[in-house]
């Protein structure tokens, strides 16, 4: 530890892989849930960083799931039955496999059914960038939405992502779900007693409210109104109606441990090189970043980013001077080491 509340990244990838191993007993499998966590703190995605892992474990204790399973290959395509195991050891083999497939026919992709919570959907598009492709990810959740003047949550705030290299030192990624503010932020002000901005949120009637209590029992709003609800359902028609896994209401909500959640995804993998020299790519994708980051500012505005450039600004710094872990975090990582008999963090 750098200071106090500070963890380097490989402490905590070593003090969770100690947590996960009485219910992920498989080496290589408990890396790939603990890589995908501490990738996400590192890049101040917090909320889909270490915290999550109690949840986890209460899940993959419960429930019956064993190894995913590939059930369908078919030169390009391919398709996995998650058999309810972790979404991110799901996610790996799935997106590995989509970027083999990629090197070899130009596209890759592979969906997954069957499935759990995967953490960050830009952990498994930067898998594609790091063999110089470009890669993308659907996943759906359990519903947080209704359609576009509804007032019953049937859709999932469906999380996607894609990721294109750089030689900027970064990949362009954009990782994104359809509402305008994600539910944490309207607990963080019913915690305090404060009002929500009008567009974050609904009561249970389907009326706009700016009470935060009566937003946690209500609705998200989506993005762009009638167009975010168009584009959370495409997620869900691509990552659970497409793979034959669970969509809309069928998906358990992450917390509901004592379920498997039946989350579908799909990963996609395209080889740049069969559309023209890697060369010729960076010179391109590098030059119309310089056209935005040198672009004229609005007045106010000091800088102009990429997306998941500053999340590369971060991850830069933490990786330096250690990652902060909230007194939540801390606290539910060291009531699971308690439990289970391991030195707190």
């Amino acid at each position: 530890m750098t200071e106090k509340g500070m963890y380097s990244a490989e402490q905590l990838k070593e003090f969770c892989v100690k947590l996960l191993k009485s219910v992920i007993p498989n080496d290589e499998d408990c890396l790939y849930i603990v890589e995908c966590l501490v990738q996400a703190n590192l890049r101040g995605v917090d909320t889909h960083g270490v915290v999550r892992l109690a949840t986890y474990y209460n899940r993959f204790k419960t429930i019956n799931w064993k190894s995913p399973e590939l059930i369908s290959d078919n030169m390009a395509t391919a398709l996995f039955d998650g058999n309810n195991a972790p979404g991110q050891i799901c996610g790996r083999k799935a997106m590995d496999l989509a970027i083999k497939k990629a090197d070899q026919y130009g596209i890759g992709i592979a969906g997954v059914k069957n499935s759990n919570h995967f953490g960050t959907a830009a952990y498994y598009s930067m898998l594609a960038t790091e063999k110089g492709m470009v890669g993308f990810t659907f996943s759906n959740s359990s519903p947080r939405l209704a359609p576009w003047g509804g007032k019953e949550p049937v859709l999932g705030n469906n999380p996607w992502s894609f990721s294109f290299p750089t030689q900027k030192g970064f990949p362009i990624t954009l990782d994104m779900s359809n509402s305008v503010v994600a539910a944490g932020k309207i607990r963080q002000a019913a915690a305090k007693g404060e009002k929500i901005p009008l567009g974050w949120a609904t009561d249970k009637e389907g009326n706009i409210t700016q009470n935060a209590e009566e937003a946690l029992k209500g609705l998200l709003l989506p993005i762009g109104d009638h167009k975010g609800y168009g584009i959370t359902l495409v997620v869900d028609l691509l990552s659970g109606v497409l793979t034959g896994s669970g969509f809309g209401p069928q998906i358990k909500r992450i917390d509901d441990t004592g379920y498997a959640q039946k989350v579908g995804h799909l990963f996609g993998a395209i080889k740049i090189s069969n559309f023209m020299p890697m060369e010729m790519f960076y010179e391109r994708i590098d030059h119309f970043a310089d056209l935005i980051k040198n672009s004229e500012k609005a007045p106010g505005t000091k800088e102009l980013y990429l997306p998941g450039e500053i999340e590369y600004q971060i991850s830069k710094k933490r990786l330096i001077n250690g990652i902060p872990l909230s007194e939540d975090a801390i606290s539910k990582l060291n009531k699971l080491a308690k439990e289970l008999g391991i030195e707190k963090i």
